[in-house]
């Protein structure tokens, strides 16, 4: 068992290095995650039950950054990943019809389905993009998403990451120089914000390093 993380990502390893190998690999459709009530910043996440801050996502936010995860992962080129769209036909199909079971158990049945070691599920909680331009801004980009694999087996969690951030300046907060000068010293979008989320998430990925 191994737990990583720095300031806004975190990572958690359940399972022994080489205990279980990950051959084939489905991407389900990552989904987003609001509250109900406007007030409330703080939302539960449907496999763990932690709660993780809350604010506005755009429809197309999960699509955005589970191509963002997908295109990462095939790039690694470690695993036989499941077509993005035969994966989304199947969990939809499932969804629709096994109403008592739990998203955990729903993923599982999806990955029975395909014939997969395991699923990596997403779910996105806030998304608000860069409001301003490149060197000066209203309102910086913040996002906050998490990541969960199952083995499809039983169902148990073998990873999970979590990643939490706005941009800050480093007049603001000397933390952020790695952000800051990933987006050449400039404030960056939403969307680039998630890819410094999806690769610092998947440093600690199984199977990837």
């Amino acid at each position: 068992m191994s737990c990583s993380g720095i300031k806004g990502v975190k990572s958690h390893t359940s399972f022994r290095e080489g205990a279980f190998q990950v051959e084939k690999l489905a991407v389900a459709p990552f989904q987003k995650v609001v509250s109900q009530e406007p007030l409330q910043r703080f939302v539960r996440c449907p496999i763990s039950g932690a709660f993780l801050r809350s604010c506005s996502v755009p429809a197309d936010a999960a699509d955005v950054i589970e191509e963002i995860t997908v295109e990462e992962l095939k790039s690694k080129r470690k695993f036989v990943l499941v077509p993005p769209e035969k994966v989304e036909g199947i969990y939809r199909r499932i969804s629709a019809t096994s109403f008592k079971d739990s998203p955990r158990e729903k993923l599982q049945k999806t990955g029975e389905e395909l014939g997969c070691d395991a699923v990596l599920a997403g779910y996105i909680f806030c998304y608000i993009d860069r409001k301003g331009y490149t060197y000066s801004v209203e309102q910086p980009a913040s996002v906050t998403f998490c990541m969960h694999l199952l083995r499809v087996d039983d169902g148990a969690s073998l990873w999970s990451g979590t990643y939490d951030k706005t941009q800050h300046s480093l007049m603001e907060n000397l933390y952020e120089a790695t952000i800051f000068f990933r987006g050449g010293g400039k404030w960056i979008t939403a969307k680039e914000l998630s890819e410094v989320g999806v690769k610092s998430l998947l440093k600690t990925f199984p199977g990837l390093e």
